[in-house]
């Protein structure tokens, strides 16, 4: 037996032993797994762990203040605790000393608890916890033997079962439970990942949330910070609002926006002490990728261009802050201008290789790139006709036709239900695209495959116009698989769009109240009806087998060649 030590007495009677030479840490209090022989014995306190709670803590010889202390701090910080509160605690670091107790938790963990139970997250995720101690294997008191299940207090929780443990229908039960939660989350609006959930709804030291009515600055200390990060967030916030009315509409639009917004964040952000930007800025830009993707599902384009920037993060991490920032910042000028910009001009050029004087060229909906060869085309004074069609719920050929017509060029404007008709006098049909996914498949516009097939019914080449960050190591069989669902009620109530148009109302010439209730939309009332459900799908795919030529930055190309420029070139 190891004696020596200095015994103390304690009111109740027991001797704890307290001693810088025994196997007990001056630190941690907790025995020395190393020396088990040498453990350290105590008489059972009859009047349970207060005595021990009263003794002082033990330090080093130096007179150094203990490692435990600054940890002490933090927590004391972090939980608001007063002088008062603190001497409520117990002396043992392994016994919840510097946690508090249940009661003395602020209010607002409280309910972001209650806000989370039902989507099976905790909201405190990473932080210290209130009713677990930080290690099962600690002794009830300074001193005292270690426990390895529960302590005197009963504050520790049994550990959870392991899945091997359980039966089959239990591992069956537990797995249709986080299917649940998982699901509600999603409804929620929520990342479908219970950890990202929970950094949604506490960023840590991210100063961003979700909700435009919480203000980023109060992460940040300094009246500078606070303006820095409060025009970051309302740049994000007005990109995703944007985004989500749709007034920022197409993928490259979107992309550019989004980097755009990424670029004003960067170059406005404060680093936190005891870190660098490099190591940091990834932390502070997920959340805001988060708000933009819950306003409206990311594109193809938006993906590639934010996975870009990642990498070119992850390769840069040693650098000082302002070398970062300015890096970090011209990677995001030079995609816009190479991946974009400079690639739309190429494929521009290629393009006018492909028009000739008195084609009649067919076109859907509106592509930024096709609108720019067709205006090029006209420009260098080849003599051309163009048919753009469209379809509701956006009419979004009505902006090419615009375009078109204040340029000069002849244009014949009809709806998608036309199509047959007007296919007989077109020879080259040339589309734009959402994304080129692995398999070859065109993701664009809902509508493009019907136009996409029509023409090759009549032996007409099909001439898609992609930028090749918009290919995406995807395979898609149909549009089911993935898609985008808009909102079911601009399939009703169209006539509120940006041009006017309106197929539902009521013709003047219906009278009494048959016309009155018309008067809102023919279906205004779908949603009282239990037998009628409305389906807004934004996209649609087309096979590769009806489209001819793709032309990118890279060259003409079949579209089954994706897989190729994805391994070769990018």
């Amino acid at each position: 037996m190891y004696h020596d030590a200095n015994t103390t007495t304690s009111p109740g009677g027991s001797n704890n032993t307290s001693t810088v030479n025994s196997p007990i840490s001056a630190v941690s209090n907790t025995p020395d797994l190393s020396t088990t022989n040498n453990s350290t014995t105590s008489t059972p306190n009859p009047t349970g762990s207060a005595a021990a709670s009263s003794q002082p803590r033990s330090i080093n010889t130096s007179g150094a203040r203990s490692s435990y202390e600054p940890m002490k701090s933090s927590y004391e910080e972090q939980w608001g605790l007063t002088p008062t509160s603190r001497a409520n605690k117990t002396a043992s670091p392994r016994d919840g000393a510097g946690f508090p107790a249940k009661e003395q938790a602020g209010s607002h963990k409280k309910e972001n608890k209650v806000k989370a139970s039902g989507l099976g997250i905790q909201a405190n995720a990473g932080s210290a916890s209130t009713d677990t101690p930080p290690s099962s294997g600690g002794p009830a008191s300074a001193g005292g033997p270690p426990s390895s299940n529960s302590n005197k207090g009963g504050s520790q929780k049994p550990s959870a079962p392991s899945q091997k443990s359980m039966t089959k229908a239990e591992r069956r039960e537990l797995q249709e439970k986080q299917k649940a939660e998982k699901a509600a989350r999603v409804s929620a609006g929520l990342p479908a990942s219970g950890k990202k959930a929970a950094q949604v709804l506490n960023p840590p030291n991210s100063g961003f949330s979700p909700n435009p009515s919480k203000s980023l600055a109060t992460s940040f200390p300094g009246a500078e910070a606070e303006k820095a990060i409060a025009a970051a967030e309302s740049t994000v916030v007005h990109a995703g609002l944007q985004m989500a009315q749709f007034k920022i509409c197409g993928a490259n639009a979107r992309c550019v926006a989004t980097l755009n917004a990424f670029r004003k964040a960067i170059q406005d952000y404060q680093t936190p002490p005891n870190t660098t930007l490099s190591r940091h800025i990834q932390t502070y830009l997920n959340p805001h990728i988060s708000y933009l993707v819950t306003c409206r599902p990311m594109a193809v384009s938006m993906g590639n261009a934010i996975r870009y920037l990642k990498y070119e993060i992850g390769k840069n991490l040693e650098l000082p802050d302002e070398d970062a920032r300015a890096l970090f910042v011209e990677k995001i000028d030079n995609f816009i201008r190479d991946r974009i910009t400079m690639a739309d001009q190429v494929i521009t050029s290629l393009g006018l290789q492909k028009i000739q004087d008195g084609d009649v060229i067919l076109t859907y909906a509106r592509s930024s790139v096709v609108q720019g060869l067709l205006l090029a085309a006209y420009a260098k004074g080849i003599k051309f006709k163009v048919i753009v069609v469209d379809s509701r719920p956006r009419f979004e050929g009505k902006q090419l036709l615009r375009a078109l017509a204040a340029a000069g060029v002849p244009c014949t404007y009809v709806l998608l239900t036309a199509i047959g008709h007007v296919m007989r006098e077109v020879n080259k049909v040339i589309l734009g695209a959402h994304s080129l996914l692995s398999n070859g498949a065109l993701y664009s516009r809902a509508g493009t495959a019907v136009v996409a097939m029509s023409a090759h019914e009549r032996k007409i080449p099909v001439i898609v116009c992609c930028e090749t960050y918009k290919f995406s190591e995807r395979v898609q069989l149909d549009s089911f698989v993935q898609n985008e669902i808009g909102n079911p009620d601009e399939l009703v109530n169209d006539q509120n769009n940006n041009f006017g148009h309106s197929s539902t109302r009521c013709h003047p010439s219906v009278r009494g109240s048959a016309g009155a209730a018309a008067a809102g939309g023919v279906l205004s009332g779908w949603k009282e009806s239990r037998d009628l459900k409305l389906l807004n799908l934004l996209y649609d795919l087309t096979p590769s087998e009806f489209v001819t030529v793709v032309i990118t930055e890279v060259g003409l190309i079949p579209c089954t060649s994706v897989p190729v420029i994805l391994r070769e070139f990018l």
